[in-house]
């Protein structure tokens, strides 16, 4: 796999500590120490109601995690959209737009709205699920002006874990099973933005992948399983063409020489994933929500580029801003969540307890 240099290199080398376990990262336990410090002084803050939480009139969703890096959270929110909606709710999506930059917030995303506007991930949701997305820094705004303008009845934030500023009625911790919680440290020894014990407090445990492979975690925070731990699947979908509606059977994938881009927070994932549908891959893989250039995805021997919808929303403008021709070869392949319905059911018996405007 090629990595982009400088910066990129050393999130590698940091990240690769952290799942594989390196020792000369403890070499920054005195940083871990003043981030545990400081994070957990500011929990201690909001439960004590010296900092105040926004309660917004309808039930609140919060998909999270507690590791940094790509773990599955948006496609599960795509899911929970059309699942809620198969139930009969209006739900809308917030979010903070990491990486977008906009004159005016909150950010209604529009068919016209670009990444470098309302970031990739809020612009990909709105093009996965056609219901209302907001953006805004500060997340109360944004899941106000969902209740305020556009009728939404329940309210999912696209991450935001951490950001206690906005009360929240359910909270869904997705782990990526390949990964794990990697050594189990917090930043930036580990790859944790809170104790693994978190785990204790949410609402529900989803894992992108193999559900045993976390058992032992599990085991090792001290809380029952119940019926609070589900196993997600990301079920791949034709390939779709970059500049049109034409697609690409995932069938014709098996032994075709293709390039993968990736610029999410586990690039391999994706690449096994096209490997695991017969592609022989050249995987190019960048940090999550990486600013690509054309030179990421342009390669003179005229083979297939595969990227992810996530990539594919700030690569489609590359070639309006620089004003060169469309190359036909550019595809991005959609990716779905698959739960047991027993988990919407779960869901849904949480929701009953928060008050539903008709």
């Amino acid at each position: 796999m090629r990595s982009c240099t400088g910066c990129s290199l050393v999130s590698r080398w940091v990240t690769d500590a952290w799942y594989q376990k390196k020792t000369w990262i403890y070499f920054l336990f005195p940083l871990m120490v003043l981030f545990w410090l400081i994070s957990i002084v500011r929990r201690m803050l909001y439960r004590a109601g010296i900092l105040k939480q926004i309660k917004i009139p309808v039930p609140v969703i919060v998909v999270g995690n507690i590791s940094v890096g790509g773990t599955g959270k948006s496609p599960l929110t795509a899911f929970l959209v059309k699942e809620l909606k198969n139930r009969g709710f209006r739900p809308g999506i917030i979010s903070r737009g990491y990486g977008g930059k906009s004159d005016t917030y909150p950010l209604l995303v529009n068919e016209n709205s670009t990444a470098s506007e309302a970031g990739d991930e809020p612009v990909m949701l709105y093009q996965m699920t056609k219901t209302p997305v907001v953006v805004d820094p500060i997340r109360s705004k944004a899941a106000l002006k969902l209740h305020n303008e556009h009728d939404c009845n329940v309210i999912i934030c696209d991450d935001g874990l951490q950001h206690y500023a906005l009360s929240r009625d359910v909270e869904i911790c997705v782990i990526d099973g390949q990964r794990g919680l990697g050594n189990g440290h917090l930043l930036p020894v580990g790859p944790l933005r809170e104790s693994k014990k978190r785990l204790r407090d949410v609402d529900f445990v989803v894992v992108n992948g193999e559900k045993r492979s976390i058992e032992p975690l599990i085991k090792d925070v001290g809380i029952q399983k119940g019926d609070f731990l589900f196993g997600m699947t990301l079920q791949s979908a034709d390939l779709v063409n970059l500049f049109d509606t034409s697609v690409l059977p995932i069938g014709e994938l098996k032994s075709l020489d293709i390039h993968a881009v990736a610029g999410i927070g586990n690039p391999d994932r994706f690449f096994k994933a096209l490997q695991g549908l017969g592609a022989n891959v050249v995987g190019e893989g960048y940090p999550d929500h990486h600013d690509f250039v054309l030179s990421d995805i342009t390669f003179e021997d005229g083979l297939p580029v595969v990227m992810t919808h996530k990539d594919a929303v700030k690569c489609r403008s590359l070639f309006d801003k620089e004003q060169t021709n469309r190359p036909e070869n550019l595809w991005y392949m959609p990716v779905d969540a698959q739960i047991n319905e027993s988990f919407i059911d779960s869901l849904c018996e949480k929701l009953k307890n928060a008050v539903i405007p008709a």
